[in-house]
């Protein structure tokens, strides 16, 4: 059973390392609840650059890495009928993908498929040793950074569907 308030205390840590005295506001970050942290991510094209919100969700933290998701920058949630737009479509990236729809035990997930994200573990993925999530050195910065790595132009091939 996961421990809430080590995920907190853990984040309330980690955030004070990784914001170094910024404040989140500042940086257009904010945090909902103990437990939720939401984080706008760019991604660079050829001609312009895309917004994109993460929620990372702290309830199996620092035990497991976070939570994450891309979600709709309005609703703060994801929707697999109307939000693919608010989804990058990476490819070729080694230690990421996303997907819009995985199937997992008969029901379908936003994945976002990375060894610092917690679905990845939830569904059972394999992964190398040397990418394993290890709650004695990694924070949720190692989140955020594989992911930024994935929105480089080599990788980034714009969102999943038009936005209108």
């Amino acid at each position: 059973m996961p421990d809430v308030a080590a995920g907190a205390a853990a984040l309330d840590r980690h955030l004070e390392n990784i914001l170094q005295g910024k404040d989140l506001d500042r940086l257009g970050w904010s945090r909902p609840d103990k437990l939720t942290l939401l984080v706008p991510l760019f991604a660079q094209r050829a001609s312009s650059a895309d917004l994109y919100l993460v929620r990372l969700g702290f309830h199996s933290y620092p035990e497991w890495p976070p939570s994450t998701q891309f979600v709709n920058p309005e609703s703060l949630r994801y929707d697999m009928d109307t939000d693919k737009k608010w989804l990058p479509k990476i490819e070729g990236a080694i230690e990421i993908a996303v997907h819009p729809e995985y199937d997992h035990d008969g029901k379908k997930i936003q994945l976002i498929c990375c060894s610092y994200t917690l679905e990845f573990y939830e569904v059972k993925h394999g992964v190398d040793a040397q990418h394993l999530w290890d709650a004695k050195t990694h924070t949720f910065a190692a989140t955020l950074a594989a992911i930024r790595r994935g929105l480089l132009p080599e990788f980034y091939k714009g969102p999943f569907e038009p936005r209108s």
